[in-house]
């Protein structure tokens, strides 16, 4: 099974590399309410088709690409007017 995510491109890092910013909600039983909960994942761009506030779709590649990169660009949703 593929793990797909959405989020934003942040930053673009290096040849062929980006940085997606992902948002999760999570419940937290003591505080009785949502939090939100961010992560960033280095992602394998190989076209180098994006640029910094393009809301992406991204899968999980199933092995590391590199020692931090292990996610692919799937495709990209909705492009920064610029």
């Amino acid at each position: 099974m593929v793990k797909y995510f959405f989020g934003h491109v942040i930053k673009k890092s290096s040849a062929k590399t980006i940085k997606v910013l992902v948002n999760n909600y999570v419940f937290n039983k003591r505080a009785g309410r949502r939090l939100k909960v961010s992560t960033k994942l280095l992602t394998h761009d190989p076209e180098e088709t994006c640029n910094v506030g393009d809301f992406v779709k991204v899968r999980h590649s199933g092995e590391k690409i590199s020692k931090r990169k292990a996610h692919v660009l799937h495709e990209i949703i909705r492009r920064q007017e610029q």
